[in-house]
């Protein structure tokens, strides 16, 4: 089984969810890594058939931060959750 995954740097993810959603889709990534996320408690999206994992920068404020999309259909768990 091949895997694509991809890497981006988003420098403000709230901007780009539906160029990403169409993306992942069209492209069929199985894995998105994202960094400079911005996200604060109060981000919030779903994307269709993918599970999300995410972090937040630690003072709380919109820089900085991580998430992680993965195609629900490959089967995987969550191991642990570190602050």
């Amino acid at each position: 089984m091949q895997l694509k995954i991809v890497l981006w740097n988003a420098n403000g993810f709230a901007q780009h969810i539906e160029g990403v959603k169409n993306y992942i889709q069209n492209q069929q990534v199985d894995f998105m890594l994202i960094s400079e996320t911005h996200f604060t408690t109060r981000s919030y999206f779903k994307i269709p058939n993918y599970a999300i994992y995410d972090t937040q920068n630690p003072d709380g404020t919109a820089h900085g931060g991580t998430a992680i999309l993965i195609k629900k259909c490959i089967k995987h768990y969550l191991h642990g959750h570190h602050n």
